[in-house]
């Protein structure tokens, strides 16, 4: 069905308004899964249980799914010997591949509508990706640091990472704050760059936990003070797209990680550009990590943004959505939130009794705990 006309107008003054860029890229990062099962529903679609979207292995309850995934095993194996002796030979070490496997080829098959060829395909990519993006460099002692600082990593605005809290089902979360994002000075492949670090650990933690599909917690409402992790933006200031210097310098392209990356992704000139890599990463290379999105205190412009993208996405999905915050056009109250989470395992900025976000001081945890993990594996793989 397309858009009726108000439907249009408000995507004409979310694509107008330079503030919503950064909104659109998330809002991209958690809907438009286009092209495969892990499709989202609109806003007030059935809300399920907290265990039966995200239970792992539900899917391979039955005989037959359990046979479908004895012979995705076998072909993996096939899969992974050609892929260690010529395409990608850090299969071995790579724990994508390696943390909690079956859970991954599970994930690939429910990804793939259960057809095992299909399946197959997209691990290859996944693994051809993997390469030419040099993921295995995110677990390097110091990377964290590099990626979301402004110094070292110019344009990254990063606005989100790991909580390091969980909810009641010992399930790991991703927390953000919108509003510290910059458009004018985000560099579209250093944000993208950053951006795919945190899914990447996420998608460890969740394979290495193995109680199924993480959440998300995005708080878009105002931030009073600017960022002093990554993000430059705050103050409740209006910002403009059209004054960033690196896509006025061609950096969408110039600035590509390699030839086959650019071929894939295309050129990042803008705010949708960047949207549509993320959509495209994610879709294709991290299929059923989250499980779950809340948006807190969201403006019109986002939600009707929303709205639009709800409209071409016809068919319901394992990711749930929710609009929480005070005003009456939003689901229901952040205190929502305490029905998924413990108290203490919950900010206390979004009514727990947990940590702080204190502005934007939980990334810099987030980034602590990252060069702790990845000290503590450089010193097993030393041993």
């Amino acid at each position: 069905m397309a858009p009726d006309r108000v439907g249009l107008r408000r995507l004409r003054t979310a694509r107008r308004s330079v503030g919503a860029l950064p909104a659109l890229l998330l809002l991209g990062h958690a809907v438009c899964f286009l092209g495969n099962p892990f499709r989202a529903g609109a806003p007030g679609a059935r809300e399920s249980s907290s265990s039966d979207s995200t239970t792992p292995g539900m899917e391979f309850a039955s005989a037959e799914r359990q046979e479908l995934l004895a012979d995705m095993e076998r072909h993996w194996s096939v899969l992974e010997e050609r892929l260690k002796n010529d395409i990608y030979p850090e299969v071995v070490e790579d724990p994508y591949f390696n943390v909690n496997m079956r859970g991954l080829l599970e994930r690939y098959l429910v990804a793939s509508n259960y057809e095992v060829r299909e399946a197959l395909l997209r691990l290859e990519a996944t693994a051809k990706w993997r390469k030419e993006w040099n993921v295995l460099d995110y677990y390097r002692t110091g990377a964290a640091s590099q990626l979301f600082s402004e110094e070292s990593n110019p344009g990254a605005e990063m606005y989100f990472s790991d909580s390091l809290l969980l909810d009641k089902e010992g399930r790991p979360y991703c927390a953000g704050r919108l509003k510290f994002a910059n458009p004018e000075n985000m560099h579209p492949w250093h944000h993208l760059r950053a951006g795919a670090l945190v899914f990447e650990l996420m998608a460890t933690k969740v394979a290495s936990l193995g109680k199924g599909a993480g959440s998300y917690i995005l708080d878009i409402g105002a931030v009073k003070q600017v960022g002093n992790v990554s993000g430059t933006a705050g103050h409740e200031r209006t910002y403009n797209e059209a004054r960033n210097p690196y896509y006025a310098a061609g950096a969408g392209s110039k600035d590509a990680p390699s030839k086959e990356i650019l071929e894939e992704l295309g050129s990042l000139d803008n705010g949708f550009a960047v949207l549509k890599a993320a959509i495209t990463i994610l879709n294709r290379h991290y299929p059923g990590i989250v499980g779950r999105v809340f948006y807190l205190n969201s403006d019109m412009v986002f939600w009707g943004a929303f709205k639009i993208f709800s409209r071409w996405i016809a068919d319901r999905g394992s990711i749930d959505f929710k609009f929480l915050g005070p005003a009456g056009w939003r689901e229901e109250p952040v205190s929502k939130l305490l029905e998924y989470y413990e108290s203490d395992q919950l900010f206390e900025e979004w009514g727990g009794s947990g940590p702080k976000l204190n502005g934007d001081e939980f990334m810099q945890r987030a980034i602590e705990r990252y060069e702790m993990e990845a000290q503590e594996q450089e010193l097993v793989g030393v041993s």
